[in-house]
This record gives C-alpha cells, sequence and structure tokens, in this order.
C-alpha cells in the first residue's frame, strides 16, 4: 500500500492563565492545611515552571474535560483547510472523561460542533493519545475515511485539589 498520510494541523486549547510553581497550593489548596513537604522535590525533579488549571482559586471547575477537547479540535481546524463537515471520524483519547457513559469521543462529539461522523474512545493513563492518533491514521490509510481528527484531553486538577 503506497497511500501517504498526513498530520495537517495541530491545536491546543489551555485552561484558564498560566500558573506558576509558588502558586499551586494557592490555586489547590493545602492539604490538612498545611504546605505539601515534597512539592520542590518533585517540581526540581520535573522540571515543570508553570501550567494551566481548568479550576479557578475558588477550586470551582471552569470547563468539563469534553469541552476542552472540543476546543482543541476547533483550533486544529481554525487552522486546518479542512472544514468541520469534511471530518469523518473523530478519535478522543482521555484517562478519565467527565461521565463514566457514554464513551469520551461521544461526549466531545457532542460539543464539538463537527456534525455526524463516526467516533472512537481510547482510554488509558500513558498512550491513549497516541492510541487516538494511530486509529485516525488508520481510518485515513486504509481508505475507510477521507478525513480525521484525533485529540487528547485530561483534568486532573479537578481530582486534586486540597478537598
Amino acid at each position: 500500500m503506497n497511500k501517504q498520510v498526513y498530520i495537517t494541523s495541530l491545536g491546543a486549547f489551555l485552561p484558564g492563565s498560566p500558573v506558576g510553581n509558588d502558586e499551586i497550593e494557592e490555586h489547590l489548596g493545602l492539604v490538612h492545611g498545611k504546605p505539601s513537604r515534597f512539592k520542590q522535590r518533585i517540581l526540581r525533579n520535573n522540571g515543570i515552571k508553570q501550567r494551566y488549571y481548568a479550576i479557578d482559586r475558588d477550586r470551582v471547575s471552569r470547563y468539563q474535560n469534553n469541552e476542552m477537547a472540543a476546543a482543541a479540535i476547533r483550533d486544529t481546524l481554525e487552522r486546518s483547510t479542512i472544514r468541520p463537515s469534511e471530518v469523518d471520524y473523530m478519535a478522543a483519547a482521555t484517562t478519565q472523561g467527565d461521565l463514566q457513559i457514554p464513551g469520551f469521543a461521544s461526549q466531545v462529539h457532542a460539543v464539538s460542533g463537527i456534525p455526524s461522523c463516526e467516533v472512537a474512545t481510547y482510554h488509558g493513563v500513558c498512550s491513549s493519545g497516541m492510541m487516538a492518533i494511530k486509529g485516525a491514521y488508520h481510518q485515513v490509510l486504509t481508505g475507510e475515511k477521507r478525513n480525521a481528527v484525533a485529540c487528547a484531553s485530561e483534568f486532573p486538577s479537578r481530582l486534586f485539589k486540597a478537598s
């Protein structure tokens, strides 16, 4: 098979404003009213300087995981020559969706603005995003679909709150 498959666009969505390392506990809250004993060691080892949270400083969720994925898809399509109506296949990945059912891809599709298309959910901790890309790639490679979009989104901060 000599068919070529290309990534023609990339997009992203980062919720809220960047939060620096010195603001993490202000954002997530203190555990039992005390600063983390391991925070500095973890931050030194991971090298991350800032992050984005989908919760505000009052620890209220401002987005759903599916909304963030859909926003990234919209950004991708805005940068692309492919219109939402030309998407034949959507692969969506996450560790934890907003609801147990329906699958995450169905949740993302519902808020994405993409018309009816086939969807597939990829679920797991480490590689589900890559598997979503691979699934989309194979759909186009085999000629089953003409255009596909793949996304991955996570919302761990809703679980990291001090509460």
